[in-house]
């Protein structure tokens, strides 16, 4: 038997799944592949319309060659995640090129269903799944659209049967999700490309570097406090520390040290903040907390900088807990650090220093920092997110020429002029501010949140917290950035509370979001061990162990099979085929009238038979026996048409002639 081939309305179906599971492809693909993808789309469209016009294979194959050139040249690969994603939807959308019979149909529909699972190789939100979940269910109906290429039932019913399939399979999805036993980490791991955009601090600091991270409005991390939550001045959150520079570009040097263990860093004055954090993926080290952290719940790795570092680069959201103080003294500064911590480079403008040794005179150390602060105060420093570029001696040039900068200008022009004067300091890189959820009731903070900061060290309290930018834009401590209205080399606006009754809801709904988007990434995505012992606890498992959680597993998966078991043994079969439920109707308005339609007897005996009886009922009997024997047995090109005119055929007839009382037994000749 030859394999039939798919009518134009399966083939409308497929075309529309498929452009459907890589719609949320176009976002985050290069602009070539979504018009090629759209070209492709188009012009399996035409085929739609002209059956009698088919692509060519040449065409086919010299289309494919130009996709995966075209994917080479854009990425250099055809590996990874980027380039192999980029590669599926490519061949994807040629495929349906050649999708003229169910069983290149069916290779379409099961691709389909593997590209919904790439799009989470990309974002992760509960809108996206809420969308692929949808999408699956329209990826199912139109299987059963090409399986059942013949019937013509409407197109709601494929989708309740795809949407039963789904809903009935959602219970074992979760008891399987909640009970089987999770392990340690991912079961597989994302290929390297797909941290290649991962935006975040880094280990280095140059002009530009924080004000180009701060116009992204991506989540850095969440934090919850079992306290009360810290003052706006208080929400420093430590990154790298900074202490080797060539006059540009800042770096941590070799200074990344294992803290002494016998050496206490930090010596805590007051109450110790508890905090969780939920730090997003930022393909490094740095394991962000407020300052001072003091303990980590996680292996991590404490550097004499008083950075945390988990033992690999943060690849996967992860969540952890630390005691940290505001209020803490620091030990004393051994050679070796004051050494670094004094390091210049080696063409240090002569304007600079003069201008350091200049408040050195005869001046304690703290003398010397608030001179400084009062010079960024007092001279017409602005503090903008569009600064000039700046030449071979970029602190010079902003400290006497442009005097315009962001966080990074003024924290590294002002250690340069600490370290001038022979005070020991240092750059520290981190997040400040942050946005309070009274949803969710935690902190978010976002990269716009990027700040950098000084340290200096001072022989009666140690290291010390000195943030420059205050002195310039004290704004900054209190309000966020307002991003949506900066104007290039203008002074930074920032973000003040909003007012109104619809400024007020449009919060409302954006902290009830995205407190959706933190549950959906603690108990979905980061739903570990330790969240499923917290679960299960609850549950009333305390002490549960594999063991425990497979004969849970097994035994609730038995009971939901026999119940779907026993009800379809109980429930009563029905006929869903709108054909055979129209010419049931219409056979029992004719048994109404005496002419009841014997079991063996088939359509065309039984059309014979009534015509012979009630001649007048011919004109009204035959074509709707014509148009039933046509949709049953034949394959007609437009059985949606076919239908739609038996159905009004059967209303409008009305049977109104005068029952007689025995109808012939024998079909007329």
């Amino acid at each position: 038997m030859t394999d039939p081939s798919l009518t134009v309305r399966s083939r409308s179906w497929l075309l529309v799944s498929t452009g459907l599971a890589l719609l949320p492809h176009a976002w985050h693909l290069p602009v070539w592949v979504t018009v090629f993808v759209v070209g492709i789309g188009l012009l399996y469209r035409y085929t739609l319309q002209a059956p009698q016009h088919t692509v060519p294979r040449f065409l086919v194959l010299a289309l494919t060659l130009a996709g995966a050139a075209g994917v080479l040249w854009q990425y250099g690969t055809l590996l990874g995640r980027n380039a192999g994603v980029t590669l599926l939807v490519i061949m994807l959308s040629l495929k349906l090129l050649e999708a003229q019979r169910p069983r290149d149909a069916r290779l379409v529909i099961f691709t389909s269903y593997f590209v919904v699972i790439t799009n989470f190789l990309f974002t992760e939100t509960p809108l996206i799944a809420l969308y692929m979940f949808a999408i699956t269910i329209v990826i199912t109906a139109t299987l059963s659209v090409v399986t059942h290429d013949s019937d013509i039932r409407p197109a709601h019913n494929h989708l309740r049967l795809a949407g039963t399939l789904l809903l009935q399979a959602l219970p074992v999805m979760l008891v399987l999700f909640i009970f089987f036993p999770r392990i340690i980490g991912p079961i597989w791991g994302l290929p390297k490309d797909a941290h290649a955009g991962v935006t975040g601090l880094s280990g280095s600091m140059s002009p530009g570097a924080i004000s180009r991270l701060v116009e992204s409005g991506a989540t850095a991390f969440r934090a919850s406090f079992s306290g009360p939550v810290p003052a706006p001045e208080q929400r420093y959150w430590r990154g790298p520390v900074l202490w080797k520079t060539d006059g540009r570009t800042w770096t941590t040097g070799a200074f990344v040290l294992l803290a002494p263990a016998s050496k206490a860093l930090l010596q805590p004055q007051g109450d110790p903040v508890q905090q969780e954090i939920t730090l997003e993926s930022h393909n490094k080290r740095w394991l962000l907390a407020l300052d001072r952290p003091y303990a980590i719940s996680i292996p991590a790795t404490r550097t004499v900088g008083s950075e945390w570092l988990a033992p690999k680069a943060v690849r996967e959201r992860i969540r952890y807990a630390v005691t940290s103080y505001t209020d803490y003294r620091t030990g004393d500064l051994n050679p070796v650090l004051r050494k670094a911590a004094l390091q210049l480079p080696e063409n240090l403008s002569e304007r600079l220093r003069e201008l350091a040794q200049h408040w050195r005179h005869n001046a304690s150390d703290r003398a010397v920092i608030r001179k400084a602060l009062e010079y960024f105060h007092n001279e017409p420093f602005i503090y903008t997110l569009t600064p000039p570029p700046l030449d071979e001696d970029p602190m010079d040039e902003f400290l006497f020429e442009t005097r315009r900068g962001f966080c990074e200008h003024y924290t590294a022009a002002f250690v340069l002029l600490m370290r001038s004067a022979g005070i020991p300091a240092r750059v520290v890189t981190g997040y400040q501010g942050g946005e309070y959820n009274p949803v969710g009731e935690y902190m978010l903070v976002r990269q716009s949140d990027a700040h950098a900061w000084a340290e200096v060290w001072l022989p009666d309290t140690g290291w010390e917290r000195v943030d420059p930018t205050a002195a310039v834009a004290p704004e900054r401590i209190e309000h966020a950035l307002d991003l949506s209205a900066q104007d290039s080399g203008a002074p930074v606006r920032f973000r003040l509370i909003e007012g109104g009754l619809l400024s007020s809801g449009l919060r409302g709904l954006r902290y009830a979001l995205d407190t959706l988007n933190n549950s959906w990434n603690q108990w979905v995505l980061s739903y570990g061990p330790g969240r499923q012992r917290e679960l299960l606890a609850a549950l009333g498992m305390q002490q549960a162990n594999w063991k425990a959680m497979v004969l849970v597993l097994a035994g609730l998966i038995s009971v939901f099979l026999l119940g779907i078991a026993a009800w379809m043994f109980l429930r009563k079969p029905h006929r869903s085929d709108p054909v055979v439920q129209v010419w049931n109707t219409y056979c029992r308005r004719l048994g109404q009238l005496g002419m009841q339609r014997k079991p063996w007897e088939g359509p065309r005996d039984y059309s014979r038979r009534v015509a012979a009886y009630r001649p007048e009922l011919a004109s009204q009997v035959n074509p709707i026996t014509d148009i039933y024997i046509r949709l049953r047995y034949d394959n007609p090109e437009n059985p949606t048409g076919l239908l739609t005119q038996l159905q009004r055929r059967v209303r409008q007839y009305t049977g109104r002639a005068k029952r007689k009382r025995t109808p012939p037994d024998k079909p007329a000749d």
